[in-house]
């Protein structure tokens, strides 16, 4: 029987930064080698596309793995799918700024990443190694002022109320896109997937490949949507420190961008703090 795995990811997913084919106007799909992921408002799912097996058939593989296919023999935990909640800090680690363009909505602000290539290189022992691979990340900062316009000119970023709105944003969200390389000291407990507790600690460095705002606000009639595409003087780089935890293929993730959202002296600082679950396969 077809095989088939799905995370509810309780917030509102849309594009990320990979070749795409669109299924609707907030639906993505895409496939990595059997693995077809399809997005669609806040439901996130992925569904192995390999043959049928014969009826009878069952691949314990997917029986000790949440019907998720995993090598039993590879201890690497980078490749898989992450998502989690974004929180600015400023200078004193605290999530309080002046700007209002920098005051986000917790329950509007959030990120996702697809993990698509890993490799591990052992220390002499499948219990230590250095880990690296590729991946996207799509981050969104979502602001508490419903009224609010992120603009940017070549010595700022700043927000400007936008007074033709009648009720106010439903949706005012910065969205960032990044390809990502990670290079973490990996930590095995047990030689055997089915028991292994793992901890990963390092540096993910990313650079930045697309960035766009996106409004929704209600007209007459219905909902009205749009995007704008700019760079908003955000930085082209990112440099998270990051913590990794998990037993077999889940576990949980913190990461904390050492360099500033937006670039130095366009706007106050305010780093990237994440925090949330991670599915390997």
């Amino acid at each position: 029987m077809k095989k088939k795995f799905t995370i509810i990811a309780m917030l509102a997913l849309a594009n990320l930064g990979l070749a795409q084919e669109e299924g609707g106007p907030d639906t993505t799909r895409f496939k990595v080698g059997s693995m077809e992921f399809i997005i669609i408002d806040n439901d996130t799912s992925f569904v192995d596309s390999d043959k049928d097996m014969e009826a009878g058939d069952e691949d314990p593989k997917d029986k000790d793995n949440f019907g998720m296919n995993y090598d039993s023999k590879d201890l690497t935990y980078w490749s898989g799918f992450d998502v989690g909640v974004n929180i600015l800090m400023n200078n004193q680690f605290q999530p309080s700024f002046t700007e209002e363009h920098l005051i986000m909505d917790p329950a509007k602000s959030f990120s996702y990443s697809f993990n698509f290539f890993e490799k591990r290189l052992k220390f002499g022992t499948e219990h230590v190694g250095l880990v690296t691979g590729l991946g996207f990340t799509n981050s969104r900062f979502g602001f508490s002022n419903d009224r609010l316009r992120l603009d940017s000119n070549a010595d700022s970023t700043f927000g400007i109320v936008d007074s033709s709105l009648t009720n106010g944003f439903n949706l005012n969200q910065l969205r960032v896109s990044y390809f990502n390389i990670p290079v973490l000291l990996h930590f095995n407990t047990s030689k055997d997937h089915k028991k292994n507790f793992h901890i990963s600690l390092g540096i993910i460095g990313g650079v930045r490949i697309g960035s766009k705002m996106k409004y929704k606000y209600d007209v007459l009639g219905g909902e009205s949507k749009d995007k704008t595409s700019a760079r908003y003087n955000l930085n082209a780089f990112q440099a998270s420190l990051t913590a990794r935890m998990g037993y077999r293929n889940f576990g949980v993730f913190a990461n904390f961008d050492m360099l500033p959202l937006f670039q130095n002296g366009t706007s106050t600082v305010a780093k990237p703090l994440t925090f949330g679950a991670s599915f390997n396969f």
